[in-house]
């Protein structure tokens, strides 16, 4: 017996003198749970720190929007190739080496199949990938807790890249801009951070796409805080420095760290030179309020003409193979044309005319519902305008000023700042584009004049005006209050207790009263506004023995409304005008009721913005 046992100890599983199965030590265990322990804590901690998450997802903003600006130059190559030579290359192309071997109808009908295809893609997977993109960011900003649809990032893509590879008058950075935002808002979503966050890798992503793009990583982080963001604070600032570090790095790894344009030494000439370039920024900034204009003339045209929508792009890209039949250098980006004015390898009598053909050819390709950017075209113009001003002042003053070339840099830079007012924005963008000091005093000088003129011409942007259309209010500060954006609409009660004129005062001291509320407004059965009723009126009447007069009989015609998309600061200034402790809200056109504010209510919205 002793034995069996003796054989069953030797066999059994818990033999611990077999090294297979002899028991883990305990210090190995506790060491693998405090291990286990320590990361899952970790992790929560990691998930639960809002801002060193940011921190990182602004490294991978960065990274998608470097490949995201790689990506795009290449979507745009394959369909230039495939359009233009029937073949499957990445490789991006000049236009103007390849429009003389086309059959002169190509050049006509290409336009008109590649905005058609725009059309299809924008009306039925994203109508946010209409135009040039920047507006829609801003607006996810202001009005949208950063919101962006996440589908956004293909279809701008592939629709922006048709665009232009078909020869529309649009640029590649706006595109890029709207869809690294879009990227930033997608991964805000899907770790659920708060807007203000969610805000702040929109701006990563926009910062991210504009150094990648152009090679600025300074410039980058500038344009998302003067444009986008309007903030300039340390919880903002420094993942908007991660990720143009990373796209910048991204973007230098593939396309190199060359300049974006190649541009002859500058000098200033003479002191006097730089009255000349205050005579450029003044002009700069009529072109830029001109451009604003006949772009959103175009737009307005489009949508009221009388015709189907789908015949909309074909008849935009009709006039804009027309116009590249006699100037092809309008299709596309530009850039080609752009450095040969740059390298002073033109004539007058060629880029006078296409500072106008190409401000008409980009309003038509937006105003037909094309999708690609503002920033290119402006530069294009800026460009023409600064070489043939730059070209006019060597005639005149051939001792005291420099190359055209100069002019024509610096007119890049003046007219971008009229069209956008991102002044900082566009002398940080030339200067870095160039990598050349010596530029830097008539640019900022020309840049200063045309942003303070294009402000007197016009309180809108090209940007700003498409928001202000929308019903958006928009300030050109950086650290603007937020109640001079937020929209009334976005703190008003909807939950409303009315009054009627019919009503008795016995119903309304039955009815109103035990609301607790203070004011009613008195509404006709359309549910248009007609007077307002305090509960002291009532409670007055009820006193006074008239509990079977009607409502009519006390109200009082409301003293001044307020609509939906007034922000809260001019709110605000109404009510103190008036001297009133409720305002309400109505439908512009209509006159409905659709809300009524407090004091309090705005109060509550100043500090409860993020939460």
């Amino acid at each position: 017996m002793s034995a069996e046992k003796s054989q069953e100890t030797s066999t059994s599983p818990d033999n611990t003198t077999d090294p297979k199965k002899s028991p883990v030590p305990i210090e190995t265990i506790l060491k693998n749970r405090v291990l286990q322990f320590s990361f899952r804590r970790a992790a929560v901690w990691f998930t639960k720190n809002e801002i060193l998450l940011t921190n990182v997802l602004a490294v991978l903003v960065g990274i998608i929007s470097g490949y995201a600006a790689i990506g795009f130059r290449l979507l745009i190559g394959f369909f230039q190739n495939l359009f233009m030579k029937g073949q499957v290359s990445f490789d991006l192309i000049d236009p103007m080496a390849h429009l003389d071997h086309f059959h002169r109808y190509w050049m006509v009908l290409l336009p008109i199949a590649g905005m058609y295809v725009v059309w299809l893609l924008v009306r039925y997977f994203a109508r946010e990938a209409k135009g040039h993109g920047i507006p829609e960011v801003m607006e996810a900003v202001i009005a949208k807790k950063g919101i962006i649809r996440k589908r956004v990032v293909g279809i701008k893509a592939l629709a922006s890249s048709i665009c232009m590879a078909a020869g529309g008058s649009v640029g590649r950075e706006g595109p890029i801009v709207q869809i690294g935002s879009a990227t930033g808002s997608s991964l805000g979503q899907i770790f659920k951070l708060k807007p203000s966050l969610i805000k702040v890798l929109i701006g990563c992503g926009a910062a991210g796409g504009v150094a990648a793009t152009f090679n600025t990583p300074i410039a980058g982080v500038i344009f998302a805080i003067e444009v986008i963001l309007l903030e300039l604070k340390t919880s903002s600032f420094i993942p908007l420095v991660i990720s143009t570090v990373f796209a910048t790095v991204v973007s230098r790894i593939y396309l190199g760290a060359e300049p974006a344009f190649i541009v002859p030494a500058y000098t200033l000439e003479h002191s006097y030179e730089l009255i000349f370039y205050l005579g450029l920024g003044a002009v700069a900034a009529v072109v830029g309020v001109m451009t604003i204009h006949v772009l959103y003339l175009f737009e307005d045209t489009f949508d009221q003409v009388n015709i189907p929508n789908f015949a909309k792009p074909l008849m935009g890209g009709l006039i804009l193979g027309l116009i590249g039949l006699k100037f092809p250098q309008v299709f596309g980006v530009g850039y080609e044309t752009i450095s040969d004015v740059l390298q002073q390898n033109t004539t007058l009598m060629l880029i006078l005319p296409l500072i106008f053909v190409k401000i008409i050819a980009m309003s038509v390709t937006l105003g037909a519902g094309g999708s690609g950017g503002i920033f290119a075209p402006s530069l294009f113009i800026g460009a023409m305008l600064g070489g043939a001003y730059g070209i006019v002042m060597n005639n005149l003053f051939p001792n005291i000023t420099g190359g055209y070339g100069g002019y024509a840099l610096v007119g890049m830079a003046a007219v971008f700042s009229s069209t956008s007012r991102a002044t900082l924005s566009a002398i940080t963008i030339l200067f870095e584009m160039t990598q050349d000091y010596h530029i830097i005093l008539p640019l900022m000088f020309a840049c200063v004049v045309s942003d303070q003129l294009s402000w007197v011409l016009s309180k809108d942007t090209i940007y700003t005006k498409r928001l202000r259309r929308r019903g958006l209010n928009y300030s050109h500060n950086i650290g603007i209050d937020v109640m001079d954006i937020k929209p009334i609409e976005e703190v008003m009660t909807t939950k409303i207790v009315t009054a009627s004129d019919d009503m008795t005062i016995q119903d309304a001291v039955e009815r109103l009263i035990p609301t607790e509320h203070h004011f009613f407004p008195v509404v006709n059965s359309d549910k248009i506004t007609i007077g307002i009723v305090s509960d002291t009126d009532i409670e007055a009447a009820r006193d006074n023995s008239k509990l079977q007069d009607k409502i009519q009989s006390i109200r009082q015609i409301p003293p001044i409304l307020a609509f939906p998309q007034d922000s809260i600061t001019t709110g605000l200034k109404k009510m103190k005008r008036f001297k009133l402790t409720h305002l309400m809200i109505v439908d512009r056109p209509t006159r409905k009721l659709m809300g009524i504010v407090s004091a309090q209510d705005f109060i509550k919205a100043k500090y409860t913005e993020d939460e």
